[in-house]
């Protein structure tokens, strides 16, 4: 292999996604081996039938921490060997970031609430009641904090970064967004409203790394879409779990996004796109006030 041609953003991204789909699978699978494990000594229960939804969050969560902790393994490799970087020029800088942190989290509150809110009031959703599980709740916590920094970690702390330094902001955020959606493709009850919302979503989360090249505003929004979404009731990506607000949707529509839950509907898309719009001209200020 040539020394240019490792060199090239865009050949790291291409020659890292088989790596990631390796990684994942055998750190899962090892994950499963240790749920199971857990099973057979009173520990926690668990079946592969539980692999289907979130219902069983104490395995869930510890097969999404293995899977982070492969992902984790793949890309010290990948930034030692053939980026040749340490590992936290990803975007892992925290210090002045509070500000960032605290927006990300904010902003998924927010749409979560709001949708919620409207949807109730357009007569889409009733209100069942309220199930308040603090184990569960903590369970959540832990469990969308693994994913929101796996799934950042390494479609903008990584292949985004390296985009970048093969095409345009704008292009290295379509293709990144474009594999962020598609990594959600075999999800339950996924349409191609929700692949489109993923996609969009995608823009968001990338836009703020465009201007900063830190991962702490992606961090925080993304935990804080999955977290709150799933608080407010709505399934999370196509997967169903404990929420602490549970409520019927009278009729499955693209609308309340049905079985797939928010991010499946018309409704999230349009708060995605105005929060893309703020989003770019709030970091765009950051930029000019904070020139590299």
């Amino acid at each position: 292999m040539s020394k240019s041609l490792i060199e090239k953003g865009w050949f790291r991204t291409i020659i890292i996604i088989p790596a990631f789909f390796f990684f994942a699978t055998i750190f899962q699978l090892l994950g499963i081996g240790v749920s199971a494990l857990f099973s057979k000594l009173g520990i926690i229960d668990f079946s592969l039938a539980d692999l289907e939804t979130l219902d069983n969050l104490p395995a869930m969560t510890i097969i999404q921490y293995f899977d982070l902790a492969g992902i984790f393994l793949l890309l010290w490799i990948f930034m030692k060997y053939v980026d040749k970087e340490p590992f936290k020029n990803m975007g892992f800088e925290i210090i002045g970031k509070r500000n960032d942190i605290i927006l990300g989290t904010t902003l998924g509150l927010f749409m979560m609430a709001l949708g919620y809110a409207i949807l109730q009031s357009l007569g889409e959703i009733q209100f069942s009641r309220i199930n308040y599980d603090l184990s569960s709740i903590i369970w959540l916590l832990i469990l969308f904090i693994g994913v929101s920094v796996l799934e950042e970690t390494f479609v903008r702390g990584y292949v985004l970064k390296n985009l970048l330094k093969s095409f345009n902001p704008l292009i290295s955020l379509v293709i990144s967004s474009a594999l962020f959606s598609l990594l959600h493709f075999l999800n339950p009850n996924v349409n191609y409203l929700a692949l489109i919302e993923l996609f969009i979503g995608g823009i968001a989360l990338g836009v703020s790394y465009i201007y900063t090249k830190n991962l702490w505003f992606p961090f925080a929004f993304h935990f804080s879409w999955n977290f709150f979404q799933v608080i407010f009731g709505f399934n999370v990506s196509g997967l169903d779990t404990y929420s602490l607000i549970e409520f019927e949707i009278l009729e499955p529509n693209n609308l309340n996004g049905g079985d797939f839950g928010f991010e499946g509907s018309y409704l999230s898309i349009i708060f995605t796109l105005i929060i893309i719009y703020f989003l770019n001209n709030y970091y765009k200020k950051f930029k000019i006030k904070n020139p590299e």
